[in-house]
């Protein structure tokens, strides 16, 4: 069956002499992974829409009796100029192409990902984004989508101490009680409305965060902790020590 579908590439190899592998994550069927006859050949016809983070129309032979299906044919729906710029920025948008590609089954389709996905590159290429807070943004998004969002009310938010509190990583409660080291992580309290923030409110309600260093570093940290205490060793570590080592240096 031939298909058109819009996607994101999230992953790119090569493969044999003259093709590539592409995982692309699309609207129409998720997750899937396609082979690009020719991609690595001097006749090249796909060009640079085969590069991770490449939003594209992709045309594809599909059956359902095979588990890789062919590539016909790609073309850039966007062209990211902004982000292909910044490091930062680049580095973030490979990361969260990461996350979903670590993070999602082969196969799984939900438009709501793709969705976030959209907004978010289109968000991370605009002049003045702020590809550290939309980094944590989607993170805490993705996860809710994945089924884990954390569970706690504006009313225990308020009656955080002037000390901090605790964010309970088994739902999401937060809390002035601790209940164990392993299932607690303790935040100051602006890390937690932080966290509140980035989990509830509107994008550019979000993005409006005022936040300084220590508590941006601490909210990641946070942040990390409650998506590994959910999805334990699937969670692109290294990715994501990456991303925030090139945001750092970007603010020196």
């Amino acid at each position: 069956m031939l298909v058109r579908t819009e996607g994101f590439v999230l992953r790119s190899v090569p493969y044999k002499e003259t093709t590539r592998l592409v995982t692309l994550y699309t609207r129409e069927l998720g997750k899937l992974t396609v082979i690009a006859h020719g991609a690595q050949s001097v006749k090249n016809r796909f060009g640079s829409t085969l590069q991770p983070l490449a939003h594209v129309q992709a045309v594809l032979y599909t059956r359902p009796t095979r588990s890789i299906q062919v590539l016909s044919d790609c073309s850039h729906v966007n062209i990211y100029s902004k982000i292909s710029k910044d490091l930062g920025k680049l580095a973030t948008g490979q990361h969260i192409c990461g996350l979903v590609l670590s993070l999602t089954e082969e196969g799984q389709r939900s438009v709501e990902i793709f969705h976030l996905l959209v907004s978010m590159i289109n968000a991370l290429d605009t002049l003045d984004a702020d590809a550290e807070l939309i980094k944590m943004y989607f993170q805490l998004h993705f996860i809710d989508l994945l089924g884990f969002a954390p569970a706690f009310s504006q009313e225990s938010l308020g009656e955080i101490d002037t000390s901090g509190g605790f964010l309970l990583l088994e739902d999401g409660t937060i809390t002035n009680e601790e209940v164990d080291n392993q299932s607690t992580a303790y935040a100051s309290r602006s890390v937690l409305r932080a966290f509140a923030t980035l989990c509830r409110a509107d994008f550019e309600a979000a993005m409006r965060l005022q936040l300084t260093a220590k508590q941006r570093n601490n909210l990641s940290i946070l942040i990390t902790r409650f998506i590994q205490y959910h999805i334990p060793g699937t969670y692109p570590v290294r990715g994501g020590k990456v991303v925030d080592q090139l945001l750092d240096a970007k603010k020196k």
